[in-house]
């Protein structure tokens, strides 16, 4: 009996143990939920305050008169762009339903950013400047009211976007497509509308339309992507694909949706000429830190050079939530081309490619007949600022302009006080073609 007594006590507290350590857990759970609620509403209301900020302020710029206000008014237009799509980026929302609100982001911020450029030059907005301007100025403001109904959606109808996030692709899919896709894919079918921009600046349309010169090999079927999908997994143990989009934009692809078996969700595309694989996200948490940005690095560059990039070099790293994300560049030679761009991202709990992007290796890419420089480096620098403290060594580089022609130029990194820049000048002609800032934090660079 005394045995039966102190196993049973010991039962006992074993189950009041483990119920201490569940209502942790929950509360813990409840908690983290809570964050991630507290975020994405967050930025929600950020996304929807930055987007009846260009609605105002595009309003503002077909009622001044100030070429000093217009100054002001487009230059907070590309601000506010930016950081709109830079929230829109972050909630928890499937990237597939998001493409042309991203887009319509970017141009409006870069079409504002163009008008900048002609103010500074002394050049006033053109009769079809206004046009556009109008239109775009109609398009967020139906954005915004858009927003404002899906953020009242949101609250009537309970859902927590946090417990989106924390349950997965599939839970998102089940509960998300009764509302938030609903909405999203009207506002996406009303944004393809809005009027194609042609303008001097990096994403107009007549640009994005030229035909992709980095695209070799024959026309593919759609059982052939699907093995290129599993060669590029490879190690996967994948259960499933299936086609979700026929993607035709400038670089036509197979959009596809990996299911593997450890219930992740992939997602690729993959070009219909020559079967390259355009781009891939495992949009999966990465939830510890177990590797460092250096090993992170060593790892991009074997995958790179496994996949048959080896003549990249990288650029410019940034790190979030326990992610790396790395530019890689093609090297000509003694000449880094920054247009040749490809992109991963490493998930630093154990090193696994979880993005992939190169559209703008694909894009821009082909055999080039680049010059050799007409002035020396030590003749480039005399056309720097001497206020700069110009750092070794130089670079040459081959750069994009607003129009996306290219030109060939010396990179000088310096320093001005605690600020670091880039400045580019012509290799040809000594020009100053244009000049970066660097913003460096404890996640990496980035430069504006």
């Amino acid at each position: 009996m005394k045995r039966e007594r102190i196993i049973m006590l010991l039962l006992v507290g074993a189950f009041l143990a483990a119920g201490v350590w569940g209502y942790d857990q929950y509360q813990a759970r409840k908690n983290y939920r809570n964050f991630l609620q507290n975020q994405y509403q967050r930025m929600f209301y950020e996304l929807i305050d930055h987007v009846e900020n260009i609605e105002v302020d595009l309003a503002k710029t077909m009622v001044t008169a100030s070429p000093k206000q217009s100054l002001i008014l487009f230059s907070d237009v590309w601000r506010q762009a930016f950081a709109a799509q830079e929230k829109l980026n972050q909630l928890p929302i499937s990237h597939l339903t998001l493409g042309n609100t991203s887009k319509f982001l970017t141009q409006v911020g870069d079409y504002s950013y163009s008008l900048t450029r002609k103010n500074v030059d002394g050049i006033p907005p053109s009769a079809d400047d206004w046009d556009n301007l109008e239109q775009l100025h109609n398009y967020s403001g139906y954005l915004a009211v858009q927003l404002q109904k899906l953020s009242k959606e949101l609250q009537d109808g309970n859902i927590s976007l946090g417990e989106l996030q924390e349950e997965g692709n599939r839970r998102f899919a089940r509960v998300s497509r009764e509302i938030i896709d609903r909405e999203f894919s009207t506002i996406e079918q009303e944004m393809v509308e809005y009027p194609t921009l042609i303008y001097d600046g990096p994403f107009s349309e007549h640009i994005q339309e030229i035909e992709p010169k980095g695209l070799t090999g024959e026309t593919i079927d759609y059982q052939r992507a699907t093995r290129i999908a599993r060669d590029f997994l490879k190690g996967r143990d994948i259960q499933d694909i299936d086609k979700v989009s026929n993607g035709n934009g400038t670089i036509k692809t197979y959009g596809l949706e990996v299911l593997t078996k450890e219930n992740e969700t992939i997602y690729t595309d993959i070009s219909r000429k020559g079967g390259h694989v355009v781009w891939m996200l495992n949009p999966r948490d990465v939830d510890s830190l177990n590797i460092s940005p250096s090993q992170a690095m060593e790892t991009a560059k074997e995958f790179l050079k496994k996949n048959g990039y080896s003549d990249m070099v990288p650029t410019y790293s940034m790190r979030y939530d326990n992610i790396a994300v790395i530019n890689f560049a093609y090297r000509d030679g003694p000449v880094i081309v920054y247009t040749d761009l490809i992109k991963l991202k490493v998930a630093l709990d154990n090193g696994e490619i979880i993005g992939y992007d190169a559209r703008g290796y694909l894009t821009a890419h082909h055999e080039r007949d680049i010059p050799e420089p007409k002035i020396s480096a030590k003749q480039a620098r005399e056309g720097i600022s001497m206020r700069l403290d110009v750092k070794l060594p130089v670079q040459l580089t081959l750069i994009p302009l607003e129009d996306k022609s290219e030109v060939l130029c010396y990179e000088f990194r310096g320093k001005f006080m605690e600020d670091e820049f880039l400045v580019y000048i012509n290799a040809l002609t000594g020009k100053e073609e244009r000049i970066l800032k660097m913003l460096k934090n404890e996640n990496g660079v980035q430069t504006m």
